[in-house]
């Protein structure tokens, strides 16, 4: 799933500036800023590239209503997507870069496979942001970043649900 969602938002962003722009190059990179060795992994400029910087579980396997759900239900999780704007004009960074936050508020929702998705801006604090730059190993870029909300990552497996333990048999003395 998350190899279908990136692709996805990332051509549709492109498609958005582009088309806001009017840029005579595909504005939009999917890459890491550096590679593994320590080089800049982007070898052209003006461009705005998402990276995926985190992924964490959404929530847990209760269910509402008290039940429980099997361990090998679906998985709910939340992509953290950055997008930094890699320009050699700083105010094109700054103007694309609120291209994109413009792009997620009129499209919040995506749909992969049935499922919906959502857009949120996210907000790290200055310290995050700082430890986030550092852990990349790159100069601070202007950037902005995303939580796609609830990817479900599910094997299509059919699972069976737990129901909460209620009505008459809750209530009754089996001793």
């Amino acid at each position: 799933m998350i190899h279908e969602l990136i692709p996805m938002v990332a051509a549709e962003l492109n498609d958005y500036l582009d088309s806001k722009f009017d840029t005579s190059e595909d504005p939009v990179l999917m890459s890491n800023l550096v590679n593994q060795d320590g080089t800049l992994a982007i070898n052209e400029e003006n461009k705005i590239v998402v990276s995926l910087v985190n992924v964490e579980r959404d929530g847990s396997n209760q269910m509402a209503g008290g039940g429980f759900a099997r361990g090998d239900m679906p998985i709910h999780i939340n992509l953290y997507v950055m997008f930094s704007a890699y320009f050699t004009n700083y105010a094109e960074s700054l103007k694309f870069l609120s291209g994109v936050i413009g792009f997620f508020q009129s499209n919040p929702n995506f749909i992969v496979d049935g499922n919906t998705v959502k857009a949120e801006l996210y907000n790290p604090d200055f310290k995050e942001i700082s430890n986030l730059w550092t852990a990349i190993g790159a100069k601070y870029l202007p950037a902005c970043i995303f939580k796609f909300r609830t990817l479900n990552m599910d094997d299509d497996q059919i699972n069976d649900e737990i129901p909460p333990i209620g009505g008459d048999l809750a209530n009754e003395d089996y001793y």
